[in-house]
């Protein structure tokens, strides 16, 4: 798997993530104090307010302590906001939160970790690695959700 081949194709990827998803999740990191964040990462997490879930809804993929996970509705609204970002590197604080995460039926399925440059797919969504192929993407499928 090629992180920047990703990066190049940001929004065919997110167009297919949001397509084969019911639900998105991101990071905050709670030990970053508020001054050693820009301006837009406080906007930015503003904006998605109206559409959280709660965690207990989906599977939670594994983190490290510190980090605070928020949980999205996938719908018109916040498929703009995720449009924001210019590529997967940019799922990273200071300016957008961490670790981008797709959820279809409870489970993630796609991951960004954005500060290890790495992606993580389970191969719970054929569909959605049919068309991960289409488009030229490499990936190694996980099969085990607690991995990912």
């Amino acid at each position: 798997m090629n992180y920047e081949n990703y990066n190049s194709k940001y929004k065919n990827i997110l167009k297919l993530a949001v397509s084969n998803s019911d639900s998105f999740s991101f990071f905050t990191v709670k030990q970053i104090h508020k001054k050693d964040h820009s301006e837009r990462y406080f906007d930015y997490l503003t904006e998605f307010s109206d559409y959280k879930i709660s965690s207990d809804e989906i599977k939670m993929p594994r983190y490290t302590t510190g980090q605070q996970i928020h949980c999205y509705k996938i719908n018109k609204d916040t498929v703009k906001l995720l449009n924001e970002p210019s590529d997967f590197s940019s799922w990273n604080a200071y300016d957008y939160p961490e670790d981008l995460v797709f959820y279809k039926n409870s489970i993630p399925w796609f991951r960004c970790i954005s500060h290890e440059r790495m992606v993580l797919v389970n191969d719970t969504n054929p569909a959605a690695l049919d068309e991960l192929k289409r488009l030229g993407i490499n990936y190694k499928a996980i099969k085990d959700t607690n991995n990912i």
